[in-house]
């Protein structure tokens, strides 16, 4: 798995703010409160990968009760 992020280009802050289609402040605030997936580079410096980032938007999707009952959930 490490192998694969590594053949990523990594993503800078306002390029994965951009992806999510949110600004770069909430971007640092999931960083910070919500455990959004990010590599540290130096004291400042954040990058992310597509991949985690993906996984982190699916693991943190939640149907509305309406639509979880269309779903029969």
């Amino acid at each position: 798995m490490m192998d694969a992020q590594l053949d990523q280009p990594l993503l800078n802050a306002d390029e994965a703010a951009r992806l999510l289609r949110i600004p770069r402040s909430t971007l640092y605030e999931l960083v910070r409160s919500r455990g959004l997936p990010h590599v540290k580079i130096g004291t400042r410096g954040l990058r992310f990968t597509r991949e985690d980032l993906a996984r982190w938007v699916a693991d943190n999707t939640f149907a509305s009760r309406q639509s979880a009952r269309r779903l029969g959930r």
